[in-house]
Protein backbone atom coordinates (compact mmCIF):
# COMPACT_ATOMS: atom_id res chain seq x y z
CA UNK A 1 0.00 0.00 0.00
CA UNK A 2 1.42 3.31 -1.10
CA UNK A 3 1.14 6.43 1.01
CA UNK A 4 1.36 9.92 -0.40
CA UNK A 5 3.59 12.64 1.00
CA UNK A 6 1.96 15.82 2.23
CA UNK A 7 3.97 18.48 4.05
CA UNK A 8 6.71 15.93 4.72
CA UNK A 9 4.33 13.42 6.32
CA UNK A 10 2.77 10.43 4.69
CA UNK A 11 -0.98 9.97 4.85
CA UNK A 12 -0.45 6.76 6.83
CA UNK A 13 1.65 8.67 9.38
CA UNK A 14 -1.05 11.38 9.58
CA UNK A 15 -3.70 8.69 10.07
CA UNK A 16 -1.67 7.00 12.80
CA UNK A 17 -1.05 10.35 14.47
CA UNK A 18 -4.77 11.20 14.42
CA UNK A 19 -5.59 7.78 15.89
CA UNK A 20 -2.98 8.19 18.65
CA UNK A 21 -4.31 11.64 19.55
CA UNK A 22 -7.83 10.20 19.71
CA UNK A 23 -6.58 7.30 21.86
CA UNK A 24 -4.83 9.74 24.22
CA UNK A 25 -8.06 11.71 24.66
CA UNK A 26 -10.05 8.56 25.45
CA UNK A 27 -7.38 7.14 27.75
CA UNK A 28 -7.12 10.50 29.52
CA UNK A 29 -10.86 10.42 30.23
CA UNK A 30 -10.66 6.85 31.55
CA UNK A 31 -7.61 7.62 33.70
CA UNK A 32 -9.30 10.73 35.10
CA UNK A 33 -12.49 8.87 35.93
CA UNK A 34 -10.68 5.89 37.44
CA UNK A 35 -8.42 8.23 39.42
CA UNK A 36 -11.44 10.09 40.80
CA UNK A 37 -13.10 6.78 41.73
CA UNK A 38 -9.93 5.60 43.47
CA UNK A 39 -9.68 8.87 45.44
CA UNK A 40 -13.35 8.58 46.37
CA UNK A 41 -12.79 5.06 47.75
CA UNK A 42 -9.76 6.24 49.74
CA UNK A 43 -11.74 9.20 51.08
CA UNK A 44 -14.43 6.78 52.25
CA UNK A 45 -11.78 4.67 54.03
CA UNK A 46 -10.72 7.79 55.95
CA UNK A 47 -14.39 8.76 56.55
CA UNK A 48 -13.86 11.95 54.57
CA UNK A 49 -15.33 13.53 51.48
CA UNK A 50 -13.46 13.88 48.22
CA UNK A 51 -13.01 17.64 48.68
CA UNK A 52 -11.52 17.01 52.13
CA UNK A 53 -9.03 14.59 50.59
CA UNK A 54 -8.11 17.06 47.85
CA UNK A 55 -7.49 19.75 50.50
CA UNK A 56 -5.24 17.35 52.38
CA UNK A 57 -3.43 16.44 49.16
CA UNK A 58 -2.83 20.11 48.36
CA UNK A 59 -1.46 20.75 51.84
CA UNK A 60 0.80 17.69 51.64
CA UNK A 61 2.12 18.74 48.24
CA UNK A 62 2.40 22.48 48.69
CA UNK A 63 2.92 22.90 52.42
CA UNK A 64 1.10 24.97 55.03
CA UNK A 65 -1.19 27.68 53.73
CA UNK A 66 -3.89 30.09 54.78
CA UNK A 67 -7.52 29.04 54.48
CA UNK A 68 -8.08 31.61 51.73
CA UNK A 69 -5.37 30.06 49.59
CA UNK A 70 -6.84 26.58 50.12
CA UNK A 71 -10.23 27.99 49.10
CA UNK A 72 -8.71 29.46 45.93
CA UNK A 73 -6.92 26.19 45.04
CA UNK A 74 -10.14 24.20 45.52
CA UNK A 75 -12.37 26.90 43.98
CA UNK A 76 -14.48 27.01 47.15
CA UNK A 77 -15.93 29.83 49.19
CA UNK A 78 -14.12 30.69 52.41
CA UNK A 79 -17.13 29.39 54.36
CA UNK A 80 -17.01 26.04 52.59
CA UNK A 81 -13.26 25.70 53.09
CA UNK A 82 -13.69 26.44 56.80
CA UNK A 83 -15.96 23.39 57.01
CA UNK A 84 -13.38 21.31 55.13
CA UNK A 85 -10.62 22.40 57.54
CA UNK A 86 -12.89 21.74 60.54
CA UNK A 87 -13.52 18.16 59.35
CA UNK A 88 -9.83 17.53 58.71
CA UNK A 89 -8.92 18.99 62.08
CA UNK A 90 -11.57 16.89 63.85
CA UNK A 91 -10.00 13.75 62.31
CA UNK A 92 -6.54 14.90 63.44
CA UNK A 93 -5.17 15.27 59.90
CA UNK A 94 -4.46 19.02 60.13
CA UNK A 95 -4.13 21.74 62.73
CA UNK A 96 -4.35 25.49 62.65
CA UNK A 97 -1.21 27.43 63.56
CA UNK A 98 -0.31 31.07 63.77
CA UNK A 99 1.60 32.42 60.76
CA UNK A 100 5.11 33.21 62.05
CA UNK A 101 5.36 36.17 59.66
CA UNK A 102 1.94 37.68 60.40
CA UNK A 103 0.38 36.79 63.76
CA UNK A 104 -3.05 37.89 62.51
CA UNK A 105 -3.06 35.06 59.99
CA UNK A 106 -3.81 31.43 60.67
CA UNK A 107 -2.07 28.75 58.66
CA UNK A 108 -3.35 25.22 58.12
CA UNK A 109 -0.68 22.55 58.51
CA UNK A 110 -0.73 18.79 58.01
CA UNK A 111 -0.36 16.72 61.16
CA UNK A 112 2.21 14.32 59.70
CA UNK A 113 2.47 12.32 62.93
CA UNK A 114 -1.25 11.55 62.77
CA UNK A 115 -1.03 10.51 59.13
CA UNK A 116 2.04 8.35 59.74
CA UNK A 117 0.30 6.57 62.60
CA UNK A 118 -2.66 5.43 60.53
CA UNK A 119 -3.21 3.26 57.47
CA UNK A 120 -1.86 4.50 54.15
CA UNK A 121 -4.37 3.55 51.46
CA UNK A 122 -2.20 5.13 48.77
CA UNK A 123 0.85 2.96 49.48
CA UNK A 124 -0.07 -0.01 47.26
CA UNK A 125 -0.95 2.08 44.21
CA UNK A 126 2.19 4.16 44.75
CA UNK A 127 4.32 1.02 44.79
CA UNK A 128 2.55 -0.29 41.67
CA UNK A 129 3.33 2.94 39.80
CA UNK A 130 6.96 2.81 40.92
CA UNK A 131 7.21 -0.68 39.40
CA UNK A 132 5.59 0.61 36.20
CA UNK A 133 7.92 3.63 36.02
CA UNK A 134 10.95 1.40 36.47
CA UNK A 135 10.12 -0.23 33.12
CA UNK A 136 10.71 3.03 31.21
CA UNK A 137 13.97 4.48 29.94
CA UNK A 138 15.29 7.74 31.34
CA UNK A 139 14.28 9.51 28.12
CA UNK A 140 10.75 8.12 28.35
CA UNK A 141 10.51 9.22 31.98
CA UNK A 142 11.71 12.71 31.04
CA UNK A 143 8.97 12.88 28.41
CA UNK A 144 6.33 11.67 30.87
CA UNK A 145 7.40 14.29 33.42
CA UNK A 146 7.18 17.04 30.78
CA UNK A 147 3.80 15.75 29.59
CA UNK A 148 2.34 15.71 33.10
CA UNK A 149 3.70 19.18 33.92
CA UNK A 150 2.12 20.60 30.76
CA UNK A 151 -1.14 18.75 31.46
CA UNK A 152 -1.28 20.07 35.02
CA UNK A 153 -0.71 23.62 33.80
CA UNK A 154 -3.43 23.30 31.16
CA UNK A 155 -5.83 21.78 33.69
CA UNK A 156 -5.18 24.54 36.22
CA UNK A 157 -5.83 27.15 33.53
CA UNK A 158 -9.15 25.50 32.72
CA UNK A 159 -10.10 25.29 36.40
CA UNK A 160 -9.40 29.01 36.75
CA UNK A 161 -11.49 29.78 33.67
CA UNK A 162 -14.42 27.73 34.96
CA UNK A 163 -14.12 29.35 38.40
CA UNK A 164 -14.36 32.76 36.74
CA UNK A 165 -17.66 31.77 35.14
CA UNK A 166 -16.35 31.37 31.64
CA UNK A 167 -18.11 28.92 29.37
CA UNK A 168 -16.84 25.68 27.93
CA UNK A 169 -15.41 27.31 24.80
CA UNK A 170 -12.04 28.99 25.10
CA UNK A 171 -11.73 32.64 24.16
CA UNK A 172 -8.95 33.63 21.78
CA UNK A 173 -6.80 34.77 24.76
CA UNK A 174 -7.42 31.52 26.63
CA UNK A 175 -6.55 29.50 23.55
CA UNK A 176 -3.38 31.57 23.09
CA UNK A 177 -2.33 30.78 26.69
CA UNK A 178 -3.03 27.07 26.18
CA UNK A 179 -1.10 27.10 22.89
CA UNK A 180 1.84 28.80 24.65
CA UNK A 181 1.98 25.94 27.16
CA UNK A 182 2.00 23.42 24.32
CA UNK A 183 4.74 25.33 22.42
CA UNK A 184 6.87 25.73 25.55
CA UNK A 185 6.75 22.00 26.17
CA UNK A 186 7.37 21.11 22.54
CA UNK A 187 10.49 23.27 22.25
Amino acid sequence: MKSTETNGKSTSEKSLRAQLISDLAKLGEVASTDGALFHQRVAEKYSLGLTDMKALSILLGEGPMAAGKIAARLALTTGAVTSVIDRLEKRGFVHRAQDPDDRRKVMVEVNTASLAGGPNYYESIGEAFVRLHETYTTEQLEFLVEYHRAGIELTRQQIAELAQGRGARATADEQDRADAVVRRNRD
